[in-house]
């Protein structure tokens, strides 16, 4: 009895001829916020110096021209909406968006003149560590980079921490679980849309110390210096298998020793520095022919 008396008085207020549609309801304003920023946007593609005065006769202008849009847009909709907007809340919208326009823009250029910028294909040195950064160390005859050191030193503590935080934790078995089965780790109680921001932010977290190391090894910053290292980076994936925490370690290794024996130790035209991209990229491909699930990847298999 409950139940139908809440159906009836739903049915009552709903006129079956006459859909809901928020974009019906709302089209006097969104006409009226369009017409008062498109007049600003004319006003700025005709004259690009706009004085003060001219910039309040845009507001005025652009308010008379939202308002007027939106009373039309209100017209062509007044059948299917399903509340009346008055003239009044029309003309404050547009006056409110006109003005918005301008100020917005006014405190966008000031912005954007009063900071000095960079060029995008200028290389900006990266900041001097202390200790990280300095004369490289000389062990036995071997000659070590100190950005070399922090690399390792990062790769082992990062391994050593996210393996603690993914078996020994209670949200990184929850992690694990949601990685196999989202629904039912869901019904087992797991915050599945808090696994998701925990898994952003952690690889946030890595791909900022990855990029302090690369910077390190670059000594300087420019907006090409990521994708060659992010195209390793996905080759070391599947090199050591997709989802294996330690097979990307193991791949990044196995990558980085390849290309360094490639640069040392083949002679001829197919040797040195410039052909290590080319062999890492050939162990990749016999990997992918041989052993598709990768070197430490577990071959899955799908039953019915």
């Amino acid at each position: 009895m409950g139940i139908g008396y809440y159906v009836g008085a739903l049915v009552s207020k709903a006129d079956l001829n006459h859909p809901v549609s928020k974009w019906y309801d709302r089209a006097p304003l969104i006409g009226a916020v369009l017409g008062a920023v498109g007049t600003w946007v004319v006003v700025r593609l005709v004259d690009s110096d706009v004085s003060v005065l001219l910039a309040l006769g845009v507001v005025i202008v652009g308010a008379a021209v939202g308002t007027g849009i939106g009373w039309l847009a209100g017209l062509a909709t007044q059948r299917n909406a399903r509340t009346a907007i008055g003239i009044q809340a029309i003309a404050a919208a547009a006056a409110t968006a006109a003005v918005a326009a301008v100020v917005g823009w006014v405190l966008f250029e000031k912005l954007i003149t009063s900071i000095t910028w960079p060029s995008a294909k200028q290389r900006i040195p990266f900041p001097q560590i202390d200790v990280v950064t300095g004369t490289a160390i000389d062990i036995g005859g071997v000659t070590i980079q100190r950005s070399a050191i922090f690399t390792m030193a990062a790769l082992a503590i990062c391994a050593i921490l996210l393996w603690f935080f993914i078996n020994r934790t209670r949200l990184g078995r929850g992690m694990q679980a949601v990685s196999q089965d989202p629904d039912t780790a869901r019904l087992m109680g797991i915050n599945v849309d808090r696994i998701i921001v925990v898994a952003f932010a952690l690889g946030a977290v890595l791909a900022a110390i990855a990029g302090v190391s690369q910077g390190l090894q670059n000594n300087n910053i420019e907006f090409r210096m990521g994708f060659l290292a992010g195209l390793k980076a996905f080759t070391a994936a599947v090199l050591g298998g997709i989802g294996n925490i330690y097979g990307a370690v193991v791949g990044g290794l196995v990558l980085g020793v390849v290309e360094a024996m490639a640069t040392q130790y083949i002679p001829g035209q197919f040797g040195g520095s410039t052909w290590k991209d080319v062999w890492a990229f050939v162990i990749l491909i016999l990997v992918l022919v041989f052993r598709p699930q990768g070197l430490l990847g577990a071959r899955v298999v799908d039953r019915a």
